[in-house]
């Protein structure tokens, strides 16, 4: 062929594949976007493009409650009033008004105006998929349904499942209890209970099945996960669950006087003879505070840095009528069987502490400060503060430092392990225990453990630094969700990226089949690991852990023991 034909065929070439392409963007551009009518009206989505698979549908900042403000502040949620038209539901609303103290040098953010849910499901439906219902964490004072931070783009890849995630109010405005009919509290958890609600009502327009509804919560979400099985208004709203790294059964949650402290709290916006004032008066001058002010505040209420975290949380309701949420000691309903017997999935990490150590432990001048208080602030991290009680975490984590000083050279990295164990991993373990002492247990048990290291890890942004701290809080929901704000995307065929499909399809599973790996018995109860592998053609291993370690869990229940012998 000679020069001038070459060209002309390259020529041709490029034009049909230049036309091809245009014809390609011309049909996206076309492409109608993803419309669903619901209930209350119909929704205009988008599409979003998959990490590997075909596009997704996205609905965005979808209500399912109406804005809690004015008169709304501190009351049950009311459900929204349908609309006319097209709803868009192509954009993220705010989030719900905090102030995040797990991450250093925070800021107040949002609005409380933020009663709203996401939608993803896999493009082109054809018949009802389950639907994993996800709860974020944040100590019940942070978090947010933020795409940046949970992009579902892993579970969207699959094709298998549909995700709802929404928002609840977090904080004082989420938690405020006078323990009486002025405020009965747990707002929050009644705002997850609506969108639950809503998801029943609804996700069968979206092509979901709401026989299979999976509820999954982390940190505070797994322990609302918990809170949501003990409820009797939540009965029938979920077909399986799954708590990550968080219990419902601590007694960080059931040693605070709830009214004391929503006293200190209008105290520390400035109103007027707050200790006096009757509980419906106290809760009138709180709605009159303005929003960003009283999210401020919380900053006068805590003891050291910004402990305690979880300051304001669930309580049990001392009002009761047809809306209480939770009217006995969730304790007593989980220890004696009387929860919701669904499919149940738990799960840790070895250093779930990290969200709290890793800025004490990198950061010497707060390291210096809380070792100089050592006998009253360390035990306050782990809701413990009976002298007896007190010693036992000293002879354990602290032998060879002085009474005045704890913390030495050659101890110190045991204040991560002493809040690992006392503020998650007990907790989890508990809880199993408990469900495997039930005589009449008719759902199944399984247990994980995660333990895989990647290269990217939460703890930068509870500290700001590149410190390892080894798999911490949190880290496993970065195999889950594509957090593209957080971290850059793990390179494909990494071992990270494979971890990342093997945890999603363990999920998927969940969500399809109740359990993953062996359940638990009453005799034996083995621990999934997810882990690294040297294997480069299997660079993520699955072990069996035979169990728990009975010594420590020995040691936290007797120190519980004695700690709430007194408390009571």
């Amino acid at each position: 062929m000679n020069s001038r034909l070459l060209a002309v065929f390259l020529v041709a070439g490029l034009e049909r594949g230049l036309a091809a392409v245009g014809d390609r963007y011309a049909f996206e551009r076309v492409l109608p976007e993803p419309r669903v009518c619901i209930q209350d009206g119909c929704l205009q989505g988008k599409y979003f493009n998959g990490l590997e698979g075909d596009r997704y549908e996205g609905y965005l900042g979808v209500p399912f409650a109406k804005p809690p403000v004015g008169k709304l502040r501190f009351k049950n949620p009311v459900r929204n009033d349908p609309w006319e038209g097209d709803y868009d539901a192509t954009w993220q609303r705010s989030r719900c008004l905090q102030k995040n103290d797990i991450r250093p040098l925070q800021t107040v953010q949002g609005s409380e105006d933020c009663l709203y849910l996401n939608v993803f499901r896999p493009k082109n439906v054809t018949g009802p998929l389950p639907v994993l219902f996800f709860i974020h964490g944040g100590a019940f004072a942070a978090g947010s349904s933020s795409m940046g931070e949970f992009g579902p783009e892993r579970f969207m890849d699959t094709g298998k499942v549909i995700l709802v995630i929404p928002q609840y109010r977090l904080g004082v405005f989420g938690f405020l209890s006078t323990e009486d009919r002025a405020s009965p509290g747990n707002y929050g958890l009644k705002d997850q209970l609506f969108a639950l609600r809503w998801t029943q009502r609804n996700i069968a327009y979206f092509g979901g099945d709401p026989n299979l509804v999976t509820i999954v919560g982390q940190s505070a979400g797994s322990s609302s996960v918990q809170y949501h099985m003990v409820s009797p208004q939540s009965k029938g709203l979920f077909a399986r669950a799954v708590s990550m790294s968080g219990s419902a059964l601590g007694s960080r949650y059931y040693s605070v006087d709830q009214l004391a402290l929503a006293r200190r709290q209008a105290e520390a916006v400035g109103i007027s003879n707050a200790s006096s004032l009757s509980t419906e008066q106290l809760v009138d001058a709180l709605r009159e505070v303005d929003g960003l002010e009283l999210a401020k505040s919380i900053d006068k209420l805590k003891y050291f840095y910004v402990h305690p975290i979880l300051q304001w949380h669930p309580t049990i309701e001392r009002y009761v009528d047809e809306e209480t949420f939770i009217s006995e000691d969730p304790r007593e309903v989980w220890r004696s069987g009387r929860y919701h017997q669904v499919p149940y999935t738990m799960g840790f990490l070895p250093n779930d502490g990290a969200y709290t150590s890793a800025i004490l432990l990198s950061n010497s001048s707060l390291l210096n400060e809380l070792n100089e208080n050592s006998a009253d602030f360390i035990p306050r991290l782990v809701a413990v503060n009976h002298p007896t009680s007190v010693q036992m975490l000293k002879d354990r984590f602290f032998p060879d430092g002085s009474n005045d000083r704890w913390l030495t050279e050659k101890n110190v990295g045991n204040l991560e392990t002493m809040l690992s164990e006392g503020q998650i991993i007990y907790g989890v373990v508990l809880g199993a225990k408990q469900i495997l002492a039930v005589n009449n247990r008719t759902a199944p048990l399984s247990v994980y453990y995660f333990n895989f290291r990647g290269p990217y890890s939460q703890s930068y942004y509870n500290s700001y630094t590149e410190g390892d701290f080894g798999v911490s809080h949190a880290d496993e929901l970065l195999y889950l969700f594509r957090a593209s704000e957080l971290f850059p995307d793990f390179k494909v065929g990494s071992p990270a990226w494979y971890a990342a499909k093997l945890f999603v399809e363990y999920l998927v599973y969940v969500a399809y089949n109740g359990i993953a790996g062996l359940p638990c018995t009453a005799d034996s109860c083995p621990l999934l690991e997810f882990t690294n592998s040297e294997d480069v053609s299997r660079p993520v291993k699955l072990n069996l852990i035979d169990g728990f370690d009975e010594e420590k869990f020995a040691f936290w229940s007797n120190l519980y023991a004695v700690q709430n012998s007194v408390s009571t």
